[in-house]
C-alpha cells in the first residue's frame, strides 16, 4: 500500500507541475488590446497617447533613444498611426524621447535581444510562428510571455531587461 501512495503522491506533484506550467504559457499579456485590424497575415499596431513629460524629468535625464542588440529593424512613429507587424516578427514599440516619437522594433531573427533606454508604456503583438516569446527582468526572471498570434497589447517595459522571441 505504501508503493501506491507514493506513485499517487509523485503524479500528483508532476501534475500540479504541469499545470503550473500550462497556466503560465496559456496566460494572455496583461493589456489586451481591443480587436485591431489585420491584413494578410498581419498584424497592425496602433501605438498609444504619447507620455506626458514634465520639464523637471525633461531636465534630470537626457533624452536617449532606445536600443537592442543584436541589432533590428526598426520605423518611428507617432501616437495612433497605425503600424504593420508582419508575419513571423515579435514587434515592439516603445517611446523614443530622442525624437518624440515611438520607436518599434522588428525582432525576427531567434535571439535574446538585450533592451536599453527602454522606459514607460508601448505596444507589442507576437506574430511569429508557433513561437512564444518571453520577456526577462533584470536578475534574469521571467516577467511575461507572449504567444504566437495575440492582438497587439500594451505593456510597460521599464522593468523589461531582454526578449527572447524564440
Amino acid at each position: 500500500m505504501t508503493m501506491s501512495r507514493t506513485r499517487r503522491s509523485a503524479f500528483a506533484v508532476v501534475g500540479a507541475f504541469l499545470w503550473v506550467l500550462a497556466s503560465a504559457f496559456a496566460s494572455a499579456p496583461a493589456h489586451a488590446a481591443p480587436d485591431t485590424p489585420r491584413e494578410n497575415d498581419s498584424h497592425i499596431m496602433i501605438m498609444p497617447p504619447a507620455p506626458q513629460e514634465t520639464a523637471a524629468s525633461s531636465r534630470a535625464m537626457a533624452a536617449v533613444s532606445p536600443t537592442v542588440s543584436p541589432a533590428a529593424d526598426y520605423v518611428h512613429t507617432t501616437s495612433g498611426n497605425p503600424v504593420e507587424c508582419t508575419s513571423g516578427n515579435l514587434c515592439a514599440g516603445v517611446w523614443d524621447p530622442a525624437v518624440g516619437k515611438y520607436k518599434v522594433f522588428f525582432l525576427y531573427r531567434c535571439a535574446q535581444y538585450s533592451l536599453s533606454y527602454w522606459n514607460g508604456v508601448g505596444q507589442a503583438v507576437n506574430n511569429q510562428v508557433g513561437a512564444a516569446a518571453f520577456f526577462y527582468g533584470q536578475n534574469g526572471q521571467v516577467l511575461d510571455v507572449a504567444l504566437p498570434e495575440n492582438r497587439p497589447f500594451t505593456y510597460d517595459w521599464t522593468p523589461v531587461w531582454s526578449i527572447r522571441n524564440c
